[in-house]
């Protein structure tokens, strides 16, 4: 420890020697500029940023030293000498160059030759130095750098030309913390005076230690009833629906597992809960097929629940997309299951059809279900699909099939107990 210190206050005695001390006493030339491109970051992040430098007119740039303060939503974790200082006295490394990092500062020094056998004139966007900085805000904060005076003894941002200290015209960065995370409000379904329900997804680039959601529905239409883990998210040791919601509200909240001992995985889109509805048999005067928003809002339930992801001690807003629930006047069904008896898809079913095309049968209360390959129509073709199924390998009915289901070609006039997709 005590090297370090040693070696990083005699690296501070060589740049006070060669650049001087505190403010410089000259205006600023602009002929020469100092910059950091600023940009758009993402919380949590390590990101490298370089400081440049325009030479607008002829000039023999001996060397030059540089701070550059940053406020307390990013540190400084590294940094190394730019692409084209590396190679400024010849192609070769400068005779000497020292770079010391605190909190809240980077300070640089470089010397091309001490002889005077290599000088810098005009350049455009040449790279002084690359500084590595870790993000610590939070997201939908910003964060920025500037050139200043720092250290102790105070290190200036100056050129040296001729021997003489020359003050550049300086302009900082400022960077905008987003989220490279996702929280999704997916595609659901629901059926009149039934049920409806939606996913909610994530995607993330770190694993995640749980999350919750605040987020908004009509109320005219349908009634929360319940959240289920699901998906990646399955296995959750925790996962509740606040106890005090208003009309239309949803808070919800999951942790895998209360050691932190399990996580929700890198991944994009991974469905992680199962919101549950009940669908109002008069949809409040509306008329179905409907779509209706699902979408997230700022906070919601008592107390309020925000919208986080969490990773340990880390914790953030990530960016948010809503969803929709199509509402349907259908009726689900099993396709094959053609006599209803309770989803069992066998011979007897392919006899139904026989029987109600040939027979005089009695029509099936879901002649959907009779349609095995959906395409609108019921024939001989259907029953003989049954049998090849059954007993010859064929392939299995169209969906919806094995498990109940809405048709997902609605709209053909085939439809269940006289349900709205009958003509």
């Amino acid at each position: 420890m005590r090297n370090s210190i040693r070696e990083n206050i005699c690296r501070m005695c060589v740049l006070i020697l060669i650049f001087g001390v505190g403010s410089v006493g000259f205006a600023q030339n602009p002929a020469f500029e100092m910059f950091m491109d600023g940009g758009d970051v993402f919380g949590g992040d390590t990101f490298t940023r370089t400081a440049q430098l325009n030479v607008l007119e002829p000039a023999e740039i001996q060397g030059w030293s540089l701070s550059l303060c940053n406020n307390d939503g990013m540190i400084a974790v590294g940094a190394q000498l730019g692409e084209d200082a590396s190679t400024v006295k010849n192609g070769a490394m400068p005779d000497f160059e020292t770079t010391i990092l605190s909190d809240d500062a980077v300070m640089s020094g470089v010397v091309i030759c001490f002889t005077g056998c290599a000088v810098l004139s005009q350049v455009q966007n040449f790279s002084l130095l690359d500084v590595n900085y870790h993000v610590l805000a939070a997201v939908g904060q910003s964060c920025w750098v500037e050139y200043c005076t720092a250290g102790t003894p105070p290190v200036s941002t100056v050129l040296v030309i001729n021997g003489n200290s020359v003050e550049p015209i300086t302009s900082g960065a400022t960077f905008q913390i987003l989220s490279p995370n996702y929280l999704i409000f997916g595609q659901g379904l629901g059926v009149v005076g039934q049920t409806a329900n939606i996913p909610v997804l994530i995607s993330t680039v770190r694993p995640l230690d749980g999350f919750q959601i605040a987020g908004e529905y009509d109320p005219s239409l349908m009634t929360i009833t319940s959240v289920l883990a699901s998906g990646v998210a399955a296995s959750a040791e925790f996962v509740a629906l606040s106890e005090n919601l208003g009309p239309g509200e949803i808070a919800a909240g999951l942790i895998m597992a209360l050691d932190t001992s399990v996580d929700i995985p890198i991944g994009e889109n991974q469905e992680v809960l199962n919101i549950q509805f009940d669908v109002h048999a008069d949809l409040g005067g509306a008329t179905a097929p409907l779509i209706t928003a699902v979408n997230f809002v700022e906070s919601a339930g008592t107390p309020p629940i925000t919208n986080k992801i969490v990773d340990a001690n880390y914790n953030e807003t990530p960016n948010l997309v809503n969803g929709e629930i199509e509402i349907v006047d259908f009726n689900p069904f099993v396709r094959g299951d053609c006599n209803s008896d309770g989803g069992l898809v066998n011979i007897a079913d392919g006899i139904s059809v026989l029987q109600y095309l040939f027979q005089g049968g009695t029509t099936p209360s879901c002649l959907d279900s009779c349609d095995l390959d959906d395409n609108g129509e019921i024939s001989v073709g259907d029953a003989v699909w049954v049998f090849s199924y059954q007993f010859a390998g064929g392939a299995p009915p169209m969906a919806p099939f094995p498990d109940l289901g809405i048709d997902p070609t609605t709209g053909d006039g085939i439809g269940c107990n006289g349900d709205a997709d009958d003509q």
